[in-house]
């Protein structure tokens, strides 16, 4: 069943300001002012004096920190096809209807509750964790 016209707005809505909002933060991540290297580059957590390993373990949280947003507008984008091309809502999973309170509050959602459930159970194999 589709979703209503009002939930379409509300979602399209939150989906366009969070795009907004993470491009904004990828660009401050990423943006150079020409004096100064983006906070990304490997040198620019690094001044004179400063420990060399303590500014590159800084770099790679702003690298770590560049990917989850990518990945972040990965979600968001694919959720707003999905709005757009009308399977916005439904389990990707199961094919069941999103609860409507479920959409709201996590916009990008693709899974009912009790598909995101045994997802995660079955990602917990017991395995402990691997290298």
């Amino acid at each position: 069943m589709p979703i209503s016209q009002a939930l379409h707005d509300e979602v399209s809505k939150r989906l366009t300001q969070a795009r907004e909002e993470t491009l904004a933060t990828v660009r401050a991540r990423t943006d150079s002012d020409g004096d100064t290297p983006p906070p990304i580059a490997p040198g620019a957590h690094m001044a004179q004096g400063d420990d060399a390993g303590e500014a590159e373990m800084t770099a790679h949280d702003e690298q770590h920190f560049a990917d989850h947003e990518t990945a972040l507008l990965h979600e968001i984008d694919a959720a707003i096809g999905r709005l757009e091309s009308g399977g916005y809502g439904i389990c990707v999973s199961c094919g069941c209807d999103i609860p409507e309170q479920r959409l709201l509050a996590t916009p990008t959602v693709q899974t009912c509750i009790q598909c995101q459930e045994r997802i995660e159970k079955e990602g917990h194999t017991g395995r402990g964790p691997t290298m």
